[in-house]
């Protein structure tokens, strides 16, 4: 049996290569990454990671660096599932959701990564293993970019291996974002699929008349038109089965996907390991949609959630963020032909360059 012995938490704020803006965010800068290192008495390693919006890490760094080393330290590494309930038991009261769901996602990335590790083992056959091969689409973040720009962004994720392509809404207007959608359907070529997000932009008047307007695109899916805590505004729009919707990625715990699925809201849930409290909740989440017919998507952390969804026979699309971390990694996940492949290297595979990392850390 195999003790946790060392944790090392470190909070990064990484630049972004070109500031993108989406609705609910805003101009974004850069990012802060919160991650954690285990070390078994063995002398097996695991390591997590998280990220959020730019001088917002510190509280998850603070949270996975204080009452969680307590839990771990000295704890079987094996028992992930009992290491979670846990987290989520002991901080109950102040947690389901917020910066202690950040902060349990770093912990229990780690701890699977450590798992995969030590049994030799890619993460997503280590969770059940159905195809390695998952289809990705460009998840491009440019509510800030002028059209030209816009349509030169679709054009460089076709011709980076995507055929799946999505935009951000939420300009002035819903005149505006109706113009931007038709003239990036008209940019790509008809067999590209074309998604689009709102980022909650919208009330649900305004999304209703959005998607009168934007039905003649054939969208693959409107995602997050509305505040996501919105249950009932959500089922009221799909059930007028004008475009598909998905949503998902700020929603934080389990119930609140069992309550949004319950209610018929939702047509491609799409949980965040980040965000949600790791592969843990994640996979659970998966197996809800299963149970209700329903396809999972991601979002963002594509190096990670390509293992959960290559053990989910649910499984439909991979989002891409371009947020330029594959630069402190080696051996970075590819696209080809609109696919991207979970590598076979034990627990997830990926390796950073801590030092390089280092010269980005903030103090905690």
């Amino acid at each position: 049996m195999a003790m946790i012995e060392t944790m090392h938490v470190d909070l990064l704020r990484l630049p972004l290569p070109v500031p993108v803006e989406a609705s609910a965010a805003g101009l974004m800068k850069g990012f802060d990454m919160v991650t954690v290192r285990l070390v078994d008495t063995d002398g097996v390693t695991g390591s997590g990671y998280t990220v959020l919006h730019e001088g917002q890490g510190a509280s998850v760094a603070k949270v996975a660096d204080l009452p969680f080393r307590d839990i771990l330290l000295g704890a079987d590494s094996d028992r992930i599932e009992w290491l979670w309930r846990q987290m989520y038991k002991r901080h109950h009261y102040a947690g389901r959701g917020g910066p202690v769901a950040f902060a349990m996602a770093a912990v229990d990335v780690a701890l699977w990564d450590m798992k995969g590790r030590r049994l030799g083992t890619p993460l997503w056959r280590l969770l059940g293993g159905y195809d390695p091969t998952v289809r990705a689409y460009a998840g491009n973040i440019d509510l800030n970019f002028p059209l030209a720009k816009l349509l030169e962004g679709g054009s460089a994720s076709v011709e980076a291996g995507f055929h799946s392509v999505k935009m951000r809404l939420g300009r002035p207007t819903l005149a505006e974002d109706a113009a931007r959608v038709e003239a990036m359907r008209n940019h790509l070529p008809a067999e590209i699929e074309l998604m689009a997000d709102a980022n909650e932009a919208w009330r649900v008047d305004e999304t209703q008349r959005a998607m009168a307007m934007l039905k003649p695109y054939d969208l693959v899916w409107l995602e997050e038109p509305i505040a996501p805590d919105n249950i009932e505004g959500y089922a009221y729009l799909r059930s007028l089965g004008q475009i598909p919707i998905a949503a998902g990625e700020n929603l934080h715990t389990l119930p609140e996907f069992t309550s949004l699925i319950a209610a018929g809201g939702v047509d491609f849930p799409e949980p965040d390991l980040t965000t949600c409290g790791g592969i843990t909740p994640f996979m659970k989440i998966a197996r809800l949609a299963e149970a209700h017919g329903l396809p999972v998507i991601s979002h963002g952390a594509h190096d990670l959630h390509v293992h959960l969804l290559a053990a989910a026979p649910n499984a439909a699309y991979l989002e891409w963020h371009a947020f330029g971390l594959d630069r402190y990694m080696a051996d970075p996940l590819t696209v080809q032909d609109g696919f991207a492949t979970a590598p076979e290297r034990p627990g997830h595979g990926i390796d950073f360059d801590w030092d390089r990392l280092r010269a980005q850390r903030v103090d905690i």
